[in-house]
């Protein structure tokens, strides 16, 4: 074969290699579907389900988000540092977390919003058995407790000290993970413990098989938002009508799990049979999130509804007490009401 020819086939073949490079790059940017030709969407919590994520978990088994043309690939997380991690480098495509680690992340570069407020009052709070002998915010001094740093109770602790007028430094802290600070707690090797009113209260309770001492940080004036929906800037630019859809399809498994409780636990171990969380605590955990779902700045708005002025709050305190510098994080950057299905009083990132 002559010079000229050759030339001319590999300037067909390398037009081909090009060509099948570029299709292929184009192709990776299309939303995946599943046979159906729904949209697929990879979600992850923040830690193991519980009844905090209810209406997730019963939403999928039950075909909430497949009636809205959405094949969601749910997904439990190892705390809402690492989830905010995936989503933001779009290994996932929406998380739910909690606020706190949310305005930290922003505070690392991670560019991720939170769209929706599902737990939005503070769930913060400690726990004390009656055989420790606290009572009251002042008998903690002098007392241990398992500490779980990142977690979102044990980081705004000095607020809540502060508030209450105890000396931090007297406590006593043990640095170990979520589980076995609650091992720890339930067998008496510390006198209190941190965690979540929506969570940790109705486990405790249960394991306990008593009325455990509550302390929650609003009655000393904390108020920080909870948890919520998230996902990346990149995924709300890139499809936008596919996280409306979502929304839409999220308030409406909230509506039916309100409605249809029993339903939606028996639909929650259908999808996740492996879970150890026991059906009655399930039930209660969801019915106190949703005693926490509004704060009195979005009290009576649409679920989901966000305030600027419950994110200033916590974006202060951490700010404070997080480690987040002054400034470093605007409240519209993280915040962003404008996909959810219902106007808001707050319009949260419409300038975006």
């Amino acid at each position: 074969m002559s010079g000229e020819p050759r030339r001319r086939w590999t300037a067909v073949a390398l037009g081909v290699v090009v060509f099948l490079m570029l299709s292929a790059c184009g192709s990776g940017s299309e939303p995946q579907t599943d046979a159906e030709g729904r949209e697929t969407v990879k979600i992850r919590t923040d830690v193991y389900y519980s009844g905090a994520v209810l209406p997730l978990v019963a939403g999928v088994e039950t075909g909430i988000f497949e009636k809205h043309d959405l094949n969601v690939e749910l997904n439990e997380g190892k705390e809402s540092a690492t989830t905010i991690q995936t989503v933001g480098n779009g290994s996932d495509d929406i998380g739910y977390v909690d606020a706190g680690s949310l305005v930290q992340s922003a505070a690392q570069g991670i560019d991720v919003r939170m769209v929706a407020g599902m737990v939005q009052d503070s769930s913060l709070a400690l726990y004390a058995l009656e055989e420790s002998g606290i009572a009251s915010p002042e008998d903690l001094e002098g007392k241990t407790a398992g500490y779980t740093p990142g977690s979102a109770a044990e980081r705004i602790f000095p607020a809540y000290a502060e508030a209450a007028g105890i000396d931090e430094a007297s406590v006593q802290f043990r640095n170990v993970d979520i589980p076995t600070r609650t091992e720890l707690f339930m067998a008496g090797q510390t006198d209190f413990t941190f965690g979540l009113l929506n969570v940790s209260g109705p486990n405790i309770g249960l394991k306990c098989d008593c009325d455990p001492i509550v302390m929650p940080y609003s009655d000393e004036g904390i108020h920080m938002l909870s948890s919520g929906i998230v996902a990346g800037s990149d995924f709300l630019e890139d499809r936008p009508e596919t996280m409306e859809r979502f929304l839409a399809a999220l308030t409406e498994a909230v509506e039916w799990t309100n409605a249809n409780t029993e339903e939606a636990v028996e639909a929650f171990y259908a999808y996740a049979p492996d879970s150890t969380v026991d059906r009655g605590v399930l039930a209660e955990q969801w019915g106190i999130s949703m005693e926490l779902a509004y704060t009195e700045s979005t009290d009576g708005q649409p679920f989901g509804c966000m305030s600027k002025e419950d994110w200033t709050s916590t974006t202060e305190l951490m700010e404070t007490y997080g480690g987040v510098d002054e400034g470093r994080v605007a409240v519209e950057d993280i915040a962003d009401n404008g996909f959810l299905p219902e106007s808001c009083t707050d319009e949260l990132g419409a300038d975006s």
